[in-house]
């Protein structure tokens, strides 16, 4: 090769290298797709929640996607409460399309009532024997109890360690009628409505059914538990 040649050769060789492009250019940055799932999963989470907390899954850094040129999309194929652990996709369109999968957890803490100490089986709650905790309820699939003044006076279904959650399952449906008490009794037909005053005659919890015996007519009828001292019947 003679040395014209040689040159020119070296000229179109640099020329090459410097109008392509780089091996860190042309790759997607794992940074700006987590960034995307992150947007997704907090506005989701901010329309349901207040101040909630999103903690990011790291993708694999060996993971080697290129270069999106347009806005990179995130979407969830499942419709949930949008608490606890999630994945989030994240979807480019071109020049090569990929889509990829970020693992999420959304965290709320609210205030919830906890035992202070150890409750046993039957024992009615009193005032020391609850306090109020921050938790996450993301993690509370049985639900929870957020008022203090809704669980004293209450009966336990079963016993509970010093800072459980008490959850509405752990707590004995309270009768709000009881045999002998004089009620409310409400009758319906249609669009009129009837009150009288009864007797029950059994106790009854909200929805049960219980028989009660009108003092007017003497007359024994059956109604639906509707609130304490309140009984339901359809005509």
């Amino acid at each position: 090769m003679n040395k014209i040649n040689f040159s020119l050769y070296l000229i179109l060789l640099v020329a090459c290298v410097i109008s392509m492009p780089t091996r860190a250019e042309s790759l997607q940055s794992l940074d700006e797709i987590e960034q995307a799932a992150y947007v997704y999963a907090l506005s989701n989470a901010v329309a349901k929640y207040d101040n909630p907390q999103i903690s990011m899954g790291d993708l694999d850094s060996r993971l080697r996607l290129q270069q999106c040129s347009g806005e990179l999309n995130a979407f969830s194929k499942v419709s949930h409460s949008g608490l606890g652990n999630q994945t989030v996709g994240v979807k480019c369109y071109g020049p090569v399309a990929w889509t990829v999968y970020v693992p999420v957890k959304v965290k709320v803490l609210k205030p919830v009532v906890v035992a202070s100490k150890r409750l046993i089986a039957r024992q009615i709650v009193t005032k020391s024997d609850i306090r109020i905790e921050q938790k996450d309820i993301s993690s509370l699939h049985r639900g929870y109890v957020n008022n203090t003044e809704l669980v004293i006076g209450q009966q336990l279904k079963y016993s509970i360690a010093m800072g459980t959650v008490i959850d509405p399952q752990s707590l004995l449906a309270k009768k709000l009628v009881h045999r002998g008490e004089q009620i409310m009794l409400i009758a319906k037909a249609g669009t009129m409505e009837v009150r009288m005053t009864g007797t029950a005659l059994a106790d009854a919890k909200r929805g049960q059914r219980v028989q009660v015996k009108n003092m007017s007519s003497k007359r024994i009828v059956e109604g639906i538990v509707d609130a304490p001292g309140i009984v339901r019947v359809t005509m």
